[in-house]
């Protein structure tokens, strides 16, 4: 089990059709469910409804949906009330999924390259985000592919495993939010970025009034969202590669990955820097070439909603 491999673990385009189908109709029948998100009359006459298929069972494993004893399916509890408090946006099924491919049930296996559940998606994103944004761009698993295996202390470390689970990744992190296509150019590399999900994150984690100091702000977020500076899948992952092959952050220096992230936050109105000389901690935003773009100690609320 796993969600990367786009033909068996399904697609993000059905997901969102069937998440917002249950929403809408509640408790019914399975078939019930795939004949109004995926009609048979839309699909393929050979394959017919299989991808909706195998997109509801992978993630009913996941927990975004439940099924009863008489197989009738609906969204968990917990998925349809943020679901409905957000009003259904894209954006809103694309971070629900998140916390789900993110939470610890599904990461149990974590380095194991089958019983996994969503943890080949957290491997490879915290990898991903651990990686200098600015340089690496990459338009296939076969540009990924040589710097994984010159990274990682050992064969055994799977991070992005084959040129089958590539397309998968990209779909799934365009998607959950932490990654966007460079439609500047022809190849379609993919830009590693993840604005999207720490913005979703800023509501908890900023007063409406006050500030926060970066380190816990940092904290915090990394405690939300894992696969980020400092959570634990991150750290997970960099503890198995080569120090004289992967350069990590300097000390009080966030990676180009999450730097680029509150920067970008920063220009959109979103949050708000201050660097004050008295203060007890301060980090610094890293750009193109590791150069020091600002130095901040306490992170509040800009006023763009």
């Amino acid at each position: 089990m796993a969600i990367l491999n786009k033909s068996s673990d399904g697609l993000a385009s059905v997901l969102v059709a069937l998440v917002r189908t249950s929403a809408m109709i509640g408790l019914t029948p399975r078939e019930n469910l795939l004949n109004i998100a995926s009609p048979k009359s839309l699909n393929d006459c050979k394959n017919d409804q299989e991808m909706a298929n195998k997109t509801l069972n992978r993630w009913k494993e996941l927990g975004l949906f439940v099924q009863n004893e008489k197989g009738d399916i609906k969204l968990s509890d917990e998925c349809r009330s943020l679901y409905k408090s957000s009003n259904g946006s894209l954006a809103s099924i694309a971070q629900l999924s998140g916390q789900l491919v993110l939470a610890p049930t599904n990461n149990q296996n974590f380095w194991s390259d089958t019983d996994n559940k969503s943890a080949d998606f957290s491997r490879a994103t915290a990898w991903m985000l651990a990686q200098d944004v600015h340089d690496f761009v990459p338009t296939s698993h076969t540009v990924v592919e040589p710097i994984c295996n010159e990274q990682v202390m050992s064969s055994d470390v799977i991070l992005l495993q084959n040129d089958t689970r590539w397309p998968g990744y990209v779909s799934w992190a365009t998607f959950l939010g932490f990654g966007r296509l460079d439609s500047g150019k022809a190849s379609g590399g993919l830009i590693t970025d993840p604005t999207p999900v720490v913005r979703f994150h800023l509501e908890a984690l900023l007063p409406k009034r006050g500030e926060v100091a970066i380190n816990d702000f940092i904290g915090e977020l990394g405690t939300k969202v894992p696969v980020l500076d400092g959570g634990d899948y991150r750290r997970e992952v960099e503890s198995k590669l080569k120090s004289d092959k992967w350069k990590k952050p300097k000390e009080g220096e966030l990676s180009t990955s999450l730097s680029r992230a509150l920067l970008r936050l920063r220009e959109s109105g979103h949050i708000r820097f201050e660097a004050r000389s008295d203060a007890a901690a301060q980090m610094n935003l890293i750009g193109r070439g590791g150069r020091v773009i600002e130095s901040v100690t306490h992170v509040r609320k800009g006023e763009s909603k």
